[in-house]
């Protein structure tokens, strides 16, 4: 069966400080693990994504749930994904995309959410078939944002290449 090897390239510095920014801010990490943990999740990304690396670095650590541990590796997964995704669509000169809404609630625990999850949810789903600039994302509840970006969001977009706007597959 075919594969597709990640480009780690596209790990570029922009995604790496951006990794860093966000293990940082993961209020519940003890901050002495910081650097453990961006490395760890640094390795998941570079290897395209392989989420039992970050997952169980972040188990190791004292008190911290499994639960938790996913949580913690499918965001800064996506939120590199995203960033790695407006890489490389830059490098190949795309400059729009649409908002794909995943149909899959953008929460952190569907089953217990906070009035931030559903506004969050909700206005992802009115995202749903809107073009934005890939260098700039798009305004959700006053914030510029990328899909898979936010907390618990598993928003995904498609390209958007002049000429073709309108064929559907």
């Amino acid at each position: 069966m075919p594969t597709v090897k990640f480009d780690a390239s596209l790990v570029t510095k922009k995604v790496k400080a951006d990794l860093r920014k966000s293990v940082e801010e993961l209020g519940d990490v003890p901050k002495e693990h910081a650097r453990e943990i961006h490395g760890a999740a640094l390795a998941m990304i570079e290897a395209g994504g392989n989420m039992p690396q970050l997952y169980n670095v972040l188990l190791k650590l004292n008190g911290m749930t499994k639960g938790r541990a996913g949580e913690i590796t499918r965001l800064l997964l996506n939120k590199a994904r995203a960033l790695t995704e407006q890489e490389k669509r830059s490098k190949l000169g795309i400059t729009h995309a649409s908002w794909m809404y995943a149909n899959a609630p953008c929460m952190v625990n569907p089953s217990h959410p906070t009035d931030a999850d559903r506004k969050q949810n909700a206005a992802h789903q009115a995202a749903n078939g809107k073009r934005f600039e890939i260098g700039k994302g798009l305004l959700i509840n006053g914030k510029w944002t990328l899909p898979g970006r936010g907390d618990g969001c598993k928003c995904v977009s498609r390209s958007i290449i002049p000429g073709l706007e309108n064929f559907k597959s």
